[in-house]
């Protein structure tokens, strides 16, 4: 397994792969999530035969309020 970042993406990818099919899986697959309103994290595509497992990721999303947030916010 090769890993690189593809558009800003940790990508782990097989060598039998040529750089055209994953970039365009990888643009795909960002496009797609966007849609869905979430961020690919990292992704892993492996090649099986005639078959191409993606393996993808989704970006954690922190967020961080005040401990004093329900106190005022009247509640």
């Amino acid at each position: 397994m090769l890993t690189t970042i593809i558009q800003g993406i940790p990508v782990a990818t097989d060598p039998s792969l040529l750089p055209e099919q994953i970039n365009l899986i990888i643009a795909e697959l960002k496009q797609d999530w966007a849609w869905e309103g979430r961020q690919v994290g990292r992704v892993e595509v492996v090649c099986s035969g005639q078959m191409i497992h993606i393996v993808s990721y989704e970006k954690p999303v922190f967020q961080c309020i005040p401990l004093d947030f329900y106190e005022t916010k009247g509640a």
